[in-house]
């Protein structure tokens, strides 16, 4: 609240800020989709340039009238189980508000004439997306990944991306028609934990070395080579992807402080091992309560620590930021320094 009420303009030049103050624009799902669509539309349709469609479903910003009117048209005129979508709130976390969809004969009604039915501007702060059906199944069951990359730097830009990130699972079997139960479809361990039908026995989190073994040992859907050689390579593209996209608006930053963001992307996996994002998030589960996360957050917090104390003390003593000496497990996704 307080960096969106500009509060951090009355730092001093010796202070380091561990939030980019335009952040918010990333994290709120509407908005991340905004800068998304706008980004894409600048690309040229060229082989070899990174497109939109191949790592972020279909989305419409339902609180806009435009895009509230391009949502409407895509329903068909009887529902239809394969027209399939999920509804997320645009500023929560954890799994809330999120809805899965076909029958949407009424919603179509209600969003062609919000007046008529009294539909305020927080009932449609909403996203809709293209549900994912074809989720790579871990044990059964539907899986997401979580990577943690780092704003280390707004000028010049430095984005880094851990190592290595977590794998999420749900507790019971897919089912693609059970589109009510959480259990089943929305991958998030808040919302597990939730429910009453929980069980605590089930294992709800891999490591990504688990991860690779499985989708290559027993899926047989790859090589044991899968992180390095395929996945990784792909995941810092989309990084690079987002921050060219939120770049405007996340160096409205005063020159002389300097700051940094720690983010969390979620994404689904599909059976062809293609990855979709589906969000970010601030402060992106640091707890370190169970064995996966502990392998993953503690040395990630002290090296994030680390590299802003080293950009602030060589940018303090006019040294080179080409390379940086804290650096051991996050690697390189933009490096203008060295540009």
């Amino acid at each position: 609240c307080w960096l969106r009420m500009g509060l951090h303009r009355d730092l001093r030049p010796d202070q380091i800020l561990n939030h980019l103050p335009a952040e918010h624009r990333l994290i709120d799902k509407g908005n991340l989709t905004e800068l998304l669509q706008r980004h894409d539309a600048t690309l040229p349709d060229a082989e070899g340039v990174l497109r939109l469609s191949t790592f972020y479903k279909e989305s419409y910003r339902l609180y806009d009238t435009e895009e509230r009117r391009r949502f409407v048209a895509t329903i068909p005129k009887h529902d239809d189980p394969e027209n399939l979508w999920i509804f997320k709130p645009t500023d929560l976390s954890k799994g809330r508000g999120i809805r899965i969809l076909w029958k949407l004969r009424d919603m179509r009604k209600r969003l062609r004439d919000v007046d008529r039915y009294d539909l305020t501007p927080e009932d449609l702060r909403y996203i809709a997306q293209r549900y994912i059906k074809n989720p790579l199944l871990l044990e059964g069951r539907k899986s997401e990944i979580r990577i943690y990359f780092l704003v280390a730097c707004i000028d010049p830009l430095m984005v880094l991306m851990f190592r290595e990130g977590t794998t999420r699972l749900n507790t019971l079997p897919f089912e693609l028609n059970d589109f009510d139960n959480p259990l089943i479809h929305v991958t998030n361990v808040y919302q597990q934990k939730q429910h009453p039908d929980y069980d605590p026995e089930v294992v709800l989190k891999w490591t990504w070395d688990e991860l690779e073994h499985y989708v290559s040992d027993t899926l047989h859907l790859t090589g044991p080579d899968f992180l390095e050689a395929r996945l990784k390579p792909r995941l810092k593209s989309y990084i690079r992807y987002v921050i060219d996209a939120a770049r405007k608006e996340l160096t409205h930053l005063p020159p002389q402080h300097h700051a940094f963001g720690l983010y969390g992307a979620d994404l689904i996996l599909d059976d062809t091992l293609n990855p979709w994002l589906t969000e970010i998030q601030e402060g992106p589960g640091l707890n370190f309560d169970e064995y996966v996360k502990r392998r993953v957050i503690p040395p990630m917090l002290e090296e994030t620590i680390r590299i802003a104390f080293e950009i602030r003390s060589r940018k303090a003593t006019g040294r080179s930021l080409r390379e940086l000496d804290a650096i051991e497990g996050f690697e390189w996704v933009v490096n203008e320094a060295s540009e």
